[in-house]
C-alpha cells in the first residue's frame, strides 16, 4: 500500500527546500511582508493536508443501519449506487454445553451476503449460510450445513409500498430478520425465539412492505407475506425447529398468512407485533381423515433505547387444532405429545457503561453488561389422552456482557443458569465471538 503520509510530507520538504533556495537568491532584495505571509498559509495549508490524511487511515467502519426489514449489513446493497454488493457476518461459540457431558467449540457459522442492484427500483439481496465448520460429520456424527437464507427480489416503488418475492425471512418477532451478532445480547440468540418462533425462519412467498411517515407522530411499518406454510409433520412436544421447510421442495398444499407492524412514535422506541395464520396438514391423512392443522402464532415486543440503556421484552402464544391427528401423524405417544398451546415471554436490559466516559481510545466504545430473564412452555396445553412433560416448561437466567471494540466486532460472555420443573436443567458458561462486514 502507498504510504500517502510520507510522500505528503516529502513534498513539504520539498517545497521548504526550494522556497528557502529562493529566498537565498534574492538575498539582494529584502524579502516583502507579502512574500513571507504567503509562504506561511501554503506551510498551513500543506500541513492540514497531512492530518487530514493521517486522521484517515485510522477512520472506524461504518455503523450499518437497516433497510426494509433486512439486518444491517444485508442492507448494503440498497445504498450503492448500482451492482454488486458484497457483505456478511459470522459467530464463533465456545460453551460448556452438557448435552453429550463435553465442553464444545464451534464455528457456528459463516454467513455470506451477496447483492445486485440493478436500478433504483429492482434489487436482488441473498443470504448463503455455512454453519459448524463443514458440512461433513464430527467424531461424534454430527454434521454441518450449507443453506440459502433468503434470496429475494424487491420491487422498490415508493417509501409506502413496494413488493417482494422469493426465499423470504419469516416478519416474526425481533431476531428471526434481525440476527446479525452485534445486534442482539448474550452469545445465543433467546430462546424464546429459537423454540417457539424457530429462528432462523424462512419460506418461499411473495408480499408487500413498506413504511408510512407520521409526521410528528412518527413512523409506521409492515411487512405483509403469503408464504408456503409450515409442516406439520415437524411438530413436536420440545420446540417447533423442524417446522421449517427452508424453500427444500416445500409442500404447498397450505399456504400461511405473515404479517409484521412496527411503530416507532419517538426516536429510540419501537412497539412491533407479529401473526402467523395457516393451514400446517398439507394434504396428510390418519384413519380416513385430513388434517387441517391451522396453527395461529401471535407476538408482541418492545424496544427503548436511551443513551447507554437498552431495554426489551416479547411476549409469543400459539394454538394449534387437530393436535391429537398430528400426534398420530407423526407417532407421538405420552408425554411427547405436540402442545395444542404453547407460550413463551422475555424481558431484557442491557447498559453501555462507557457511555458514561468520554474515553477517546479507540478500544474503549462499548462496553454493555445485561440480563434477560425467559419463561417459555412449549406443552402448556396437550390434548385429551396426552401427558405434558415437565421438563418442556423452563425458565432461564441469563447474565452477560457484550463488548464492541467497534461497531461491527463484538466479544460476548455469560452466564445461564436454566431451570425446568422436572429440575432436569444444567447451568453453563458460553463465550462468542461475532463480527459483520
Amino acid at each position: 500500500m502507498v504510504n500517502y503520509t510520507k510522500r505528503w510530507e516529502t513534498l513539504f520538504v520539498f517545497f521548504l527546500i526550494f522556497s528557502l533556495a529562493g529566498t537565498q537568491v534574492s538575498l539582494a532584495r529584502p524579502a516583502s511582508e507579502e512574500r513571507i505571509k504567503k509562504l506561511e498559509e501554503q506551510i498551513k495549508v500543506l500541513a492540514d493536508e497531512i492530518e487530514a490524511i493521517k486522521s484517515a487511515s485510522v477512520t472506524e467502519p461504518p455503523v450499518y443501519e437497516t433497510e426494509f426489514g433486512v439486518a444491517p449489513a444485508a442492507s448494503k446493497v440498497y445504498r450503492v449506487d448500482h451492482g454488486v454488493s458484497f457483505g456478511g457476518y459470522g459467530e464463533l461459540l465456545v460453551g460448556n454445553v452438557k448435552e453429550d457431558s463435553h465442553d464444545i467449540v464451534d464455528t457456528l457459522r459463516l454467513v455470506l451476503y451477496n447483492g445486485y442492484k440493478y436500478n433504483d427500483h429492482i434489487v436482488f439481496n441473498s443470504e448463503i449460510e455455512f454453519e459448524h465448520g463443514t458440512t461433513g460429520s464430527n467424531k461424534d456424527g454430527k454434521a454441518g450445513s450449507a443453506s440459502v437464507e433468503f434470496a429475494l427480489i424487491d420491487f422498490l416503488i415508493s417509501d409506502e409500498f413496494n413488493l417482494r418475492g422469493g426465499l423470504l425471512l419469516t416478519p416474526f418477532g425481533v431476531v428471526n430478520e434481525i440476527h446479525e451478532p452485534t445486534t442482539f445480547y448474550g452469545v445465543g440468540r433467546p430462546e424464546v425465539e429459537r423454540r417457539i418462533i424457530p429462528s432462523t425462519w424462512r419460506e418461499v412467498g411473495a408480499g408487500a412492505h413498506g413504511t408510512f411517515d407520521l409526521g410528528g407522530a412518527g413512523a409506521l411499518s409492515y411487512r405483509a407475506y403469503a408464504m408456503s406454510s409450515a409442516d406439520s409433520r415437524g411438530f413436536k412436544a420440545s420446540d417447533n425447529r423442524g417446522l421449517r421447510v427452508k424453500g427444500n421442495r416445500a409442500r404447498f398444499d397450505d399456504m400461511a398468512f405473515v404479517g409484521r407492524l412496527e411503530y416507532d412514535p419517538i426516536p429510540g422506541l419501537k412497539i412491533g407485533g407479529s401473526i402467523f395464520y395457516g393451514n400446517t396438514g398439507q394434504d396428510e391423512e390418519v384413519n380416513g381423515q385430513t388434517i387441517d392443522g391451522l396453527f395461529r402464532m401471535y407476538e408482541v415486543d418492545a424496544q427503548f433505547q436511551y443513551a447507554g440503556l437498552d431495554l426489551r421484552a416479547l411476549s409469543v402464544w400459539t394454538k394449534l387444532d387437530d393436535a391429537e391427528l398430528i400426534n398420530q401423524n407423526n407417532g407421538l405417544v405420552g408425554n411427547k405429545s405436540v402442545g395444542e398451546e404453547q407460550s413463551g415471554w422475555y424481558v431484557l436490559g442491557g447498559y453501555n457503561i462507557f457511555s458514561l466516559l468520554n474515553s477517546g481510545s479507540t478500544y474503549m466504545e462499548y462496553l454493555a453488561p445485561f440480563f434477560r430473564y425467559e419463561k417459555f412452555d412449549t406443552q402448556e396445553e396437550v390434548p385429551a389422552g396426552f401427558e405434558r412433560n415437565p421438563a418442556n416448561e423452563r425458565t432461564q437466567y441469563t447474565f452477560g456482557i457484550n463488548y464492541k471494540p467497534i461497531s461491527n466486532v463484538v466479544v460476548k460472555a455469560e452466564y445461564q443458569k436454566l431451570d425446568n420443573t422436572a429440575d432436569e436443567a444444567t447451568d453453563q458458561f458460553n463465550f462468542g465471538l461475532g463480527y459483520v462486514f
